[in-house]
């Protein structure tokens, strides 16, 4: 069992680096597993395991194809595994419709028995996407929502073949635990729209929420699964959330050098790794149904923190994942939605 990890995010931070999690050697032999953002970071660090690991199948979402390309000659070359089992999808978490188009693209698979929801993005500044949501909140958490819920149809007919439960991983951080929800007005104004305005923009506190919000969508969706009537033979499905931890990543690569020189100072100090954070990717995506509804992070779980738990905490989780819920019913079929409209 690893050891506890302290209390306050600073404190946390230097724990990780010292405690990395273990390297999983499971075997993923028969499983199909999808991963987005998979050509760079720790996507792409995920991915090599999975494939060393005997995937039979990697499903890749990438914003740029020739970058999925280059990806999937490194993880061959360096794995031995064969090319022709790396499927390459376009996807760009910036708009609701590559999302749409990416789910339709991947239902023609045969099955997925996990899915990775990987992609993030820290922004240096304001800026909109082109559906009109910063575009922290769009891509780590409108667009993640949106492409949960159009899979997690194709995921419960993958588990029926398997007769073992699927599994839906959202990568979501420590950084949740941080997030302060007393900065939302007591207004009737909708939360989304409040951190959806360029006076409420903080670089730090607009990751911290797009991270606790990502909770609030793994709480919706674990209740919305429940409303789903089974077949009595239905393994059903796993939906947890995995904490890299703190690692050395390409991820602010859109700041400015003044600002990436620090960066890069604070993380040869203070980060794991981006191999090391990726293998709790893949040992989440082993854990069994003791791991529902909950955050996986350095080989324990952990607490999500008093923003999720607590009973003005509950009842922001309620606000946000109606509100997200709402955004989205432009976008995916109404008995689909259904089950997660509260």
């Amino acid at each position: 069992m690893a050891s506890t990890p302290p209390d306050g995010e600073a404190a946390m931070v230097w724990w990780s680096r010292r405690h990395p999690p273990a390297n999983p050697t499971e075997s993923f032999a028969g499983k199909t597993v999808l991963i987005t953002g998979a050509n760079a970071g720790l996507g792409f660090e995920a991915s090599l395991k999975f494939a060393a690991l005997g995937a039979s199948r990697l499903i890749f979402g990438v914003r740029t194809l020739w970058k999925g390309e280059e990806a999937r000659s490194k993880i061959c070359q360096q794995t031995g595994y064969s090319k022709d089992n790396i499927h390459l999808y376009e996807l760009d978490m910036s708009t609701f419709d590559s999302v749409k188009r990416f789910a339709v693209a991947i239902s023609r698979e045969e099955r997925i028995d996990i899915a990775i929801l990987n992609a993030g993005v820290v922004s240096p500044s304001f800026r909109l996407s082109p559906e009109g949501y910063e575009m922290t909140v769009q891509v780590m958490v409108l667009s993640t929502a949106l492409l949960a819920i159009l899979i997690i149809p194709q995921l419960r007919k993958s588990a029926m073949i398997a007769k073992t439960p699927a599994h839906l991983e959202i990568v979501a951080s420590i950084a949740s635990r941080s997030a302060k929800i007393d900065c939302f007005s007591q207004s009737n104004d909708a939360i989304l729209n409040q951190v959806n305005q360029a006076k409420f923009f903080g670089v730090q506190r607009q990751y911290q929420i797009a991270k606790l919000f990502q909770m609030y969508i793994l709480e919706g969706l674990v209740q919305g699964t429940r409303s789903i009537e089974c077949d009595p033979g239905d393994p059903g499905i796993i939906i947890n959330a995995v904490c890299p931890g703190p690692c050395k990543t390409t991820i602010g690569r859109d700041f400015s050098t003044i600002l990436q020189v620090p960066m890069l100072i604070l993380q040869s100090i203070f980060f794991r790794t981006a191999e090391q954070g990726a293998r709790s990717y893949v040992s989440g995506a082993i854990l069994g149904p003791e791991c529902h509804g909950k955050l996986w992070n350095s080989d324990i779980f952990l607490d999500m923190g008093e923003s999720c738990t607590s009973v003005q905490g509950k009842a922001t989780q309620k606000k946000v994942w109606q509100e997200i819920v709402e955004v989205l019913r432009p976008h995916a079929p109404e008995e689909i939605l259904k089950p997660y409209v509260l």
